[in-house]
């Protein structure tokens, strides 16, 4: 694989790894799942897990569509998605939950919580759905697209992992290392949201200039 695929892969996985983050699902994860035996929680892991599965590849696959079809630019995408990341990476940053305490309650009176909230919005929401589209609309050969499809998998099977040892994780780890861990992630976030609005702009700017 030559430098410029595996630069791609980096920045493509860390990008959609850190914005899914299954690390802060862990917590919700296991806060919705204490009434469930221990199979069930397998169960759900998996299910949670085809399912962001299943949304990074309709994104993947209708990305571009999407854009055409509303007629948004790919500097405007950038942008907007900059602005979603970053939105997400100070709710990190701040140690802000994921859900709200309405939303938790509603999620805890749910018979499948799979789908939602786990799936949607909380590993696969709007910035992962922004990010993939990104990653697919600076692809410019098969295996880039290749290397995409590969991501999207490696980053469904570590949810599973996750969810699936979400009580170890809490109990090894504990609320503070997982709180360091989540603000690491954040200020990650926040570089990525920030480049993908430079990226978008910079195009904007020449154009404006040079037009």
């Amino acid at each position: 694989m030559s430098n410029e695929l595996l630069l791609f892969f980096a920045g493509s996985f860390v990008s959609l790894f850190s914005m899914v983050d299954p690390l802060l699902a862990v917590p919700v994860f296991v806060s919705l799942t204490e009434k469930y035996s221990s199979k069930k929680r397998m169960q759900i892991a998996k299910q949670a897990s085809i399912y962001v599965l299943g949304v990074l590849l309709v994104f993947f696959v209708a990305g571009g569509l999407i854009l055409k079809f509303f007629g948004i630019s790919l500097e405007g995408l950038r942008i907007a998605g900059g602005l979603m990341i970053i939105g997400s990476a100070i709710e990190m940053l701040q140690k802000k939950d994921r859900l709200l305490p309405v939303e938790q309650q509603e999620s805890e009176e749910k018979e499948d919580i799979a789908f939602s909230p786990l799936a949607m919005p909380i590993l696969s929401g709007p910035g992962a759905i922004a990010v993939m589209i990104g990653m697919t609309t600076d692809a410019k050969s098969w295996l880039h697209y290749s290397i995409i499809l590969i991501i999207i998998c490696l980053v469904a099977f570590l949810c599973y992992v996750f969810l699936r040892l979400a009580h170890t994780i809490t109990q090894k780890m504990g609320t503070t290392m997982m709180k360091s861990f989540n603000r690491i992630m954040g200020f990650i976030l926040l570089c990525i949201g920030v480049q993908y609005i430079v990226n978008g702009v910079m195009p904007l700017l020449k154009t404006a200039f040079h037009g």
